[in-house]
């Protein structure tokens, strides 16, 4: 008998653990766009792919390219916004539309669409 709830008990365990480590996972991510979008440079983007919330992944990604101080190519970057979808909607660029784009100096890599960070 004690094998029959040993597997929904590890399965609930593994479980509550995704689920743990996801959210630390995005609380991260939120406090690292947070940080790009204070302390980074400022520069025009262009929004050049959008992609939608998928099954179990709930974000809506926006690929933009851009040009960082010093460099002589375009860097692409990837925004992921985890907003509700309602209120989203209203805000979100179109593709092809220009952005605002923060990026930190160090690492031009990583940017963000400033007026999409809450």
């Amino acid at each position: 008998m004690g094998e029959h709830i040993l597997l929904p008990i590890v399965l609930l365990i593994g479980l509550l653990f995704w689920l743990t480590m996801k959210h630390v996972v995005a609380a991260h991510q939120s406090l690292k766009q947070t940080q790009i979008a204070t302390y980074g440079l400022s520069c025009e983007g262009k929004v050049v792919a959008i992609q939608r919330p998928f099954m179990l992944d709930h974000c809506t990604r926006l690929y933009f390219d851009y040009v960082p101080d010093g460099s002589d190519r375009p860097l692409r970057a990837c925004h992921v916004d985890r907003r509700a979808q309602d209120v989203m909607r209203a805000s979100l660029p179109a593709m092809g539309a220009t952005v605002s784009v923060r990026y930190l100096p160090d690492r031009p890599q990583q940017a963000v669409i400033r007026k999409l960070i809450q």
